[in-house]
Formats: C-alpha cells, structure tokens, sequence
C-alpha cells in the first residue's frame, strides 16, 4: 500500500490533521461523560481514567497507571489521591518495598465507575450505529495500526521525526 506524500510544514492544515481530527472526536465525546463524572461524583478527567485502570487492574501501581493513562506522575498521584479521599480507590504499601504502592477500587468506587461505564458504552454505542458491521471491523484493525504506530513514533521521540521533516 503505497502512503500518502507527507506535506511540507508550510502546507499543514490544522483541519485536515489526523492527530487533530483525533483529538477532536475524542474530546467532543468526552465532554458528555466529563460532565456528568464531574458533578456526579466530583471527579477530574485523570481521577475518571485511574478508576477506569484499577476497575481492570487491581492492585496497578502508580507507575503502571501512568503508563496506562499517559499521564504524568505528578497528575497521576494528583487522582489516586482524590480518589482515595472520596472512598472510590484505596492505597496499599507493599511490605517488601515501602516506595511501592498498590491501589485497589473499593466498592464504592466500583459502583461509582459501573455508572460512568454505562454512560460510556452509551457513547460509544451512537458512535458505533453510524457505522456498518463492516466498517467497525475496519476501523478496529486501523485505530490498532495507529496505536502501534503512534507508540512507535513516541519511543523514537521527536529528534527521529525531526531529521525526516527537514530533508
């Protein structure tokens, strides 16, 4: 399969941009469920995605849900914290090592993440009905393309990309 040519930087169109476009399905989708986590349960965007990751990952510590999350450690201590004083999530230290923690759902936060889930799967369920069976099969093989690529791209970093953009 051949790739499209790769624009010269002057001829970039912000619109037209596939990470943009991305960014801007996915905060136009997110909005809703921010919204409604924010004043049902006092929740920020970070604290929403940590409950999500120990909903699935019991147990998970700090690092690992950073790196789920792609979020910074300091935004990522920032939610466990809130969720920890809300009752949602709790922290435990490992005996052998006092630096590692683990954080745990409680059942508070388990119900507290089913609704938000319900909301979410909602979401995704209109996204899904403007597509056939066909195209969802599709589109579920390209965002795995992409999110390979795209974590290909981050660990080569910006200086990899910067010597192809100025040939």
């Amino acid at each position: 399969m051949e790739r499209p040519k790769t624009a010269s930087s002057d001829s970039l169109r912000l619109s037209d941009w596939l990470p943009y476009r991305l960014f801007i399905i996915a905060a136009r989708i997110a909005r809703p469920l921010e919204t409604f986590y924010g004043e049902r349960f006092g929740l920020s965007q970070a604290a929403w995605r940590i409950l999500a990751i120990i909903a699935e990952r019991t147990g998970a510590s700090a690092s690992e849900i950073a790196q789920a999350c792609a979020l910074d450690p300091f935004a990522v201590s920032r939610g466990i914290g809130q969720l920890v004083e809300r009752g949602f999530a709790r922290r435990s230290t490992a005996k052998a090592d006092r630096r590692f923690a683990a954080v745990s759902i409680t059942a508070r936060g388990r119900a507290a993440f089913d609704e938000i889930a319900a909301l979410g799967r909602v979401i995704e369920a209109d996204l899904l009905a403007s597509l056939s069976n066909a195209e969802h099969e599709i589109l579920d093989g390209l965002l795995r393309n992409l999110e390979g690529e795209s974590s290909r791209i981050e660990s080569a970093g910006w200086r990899s990309l910067l010597e192809r953009a100025v040939r």
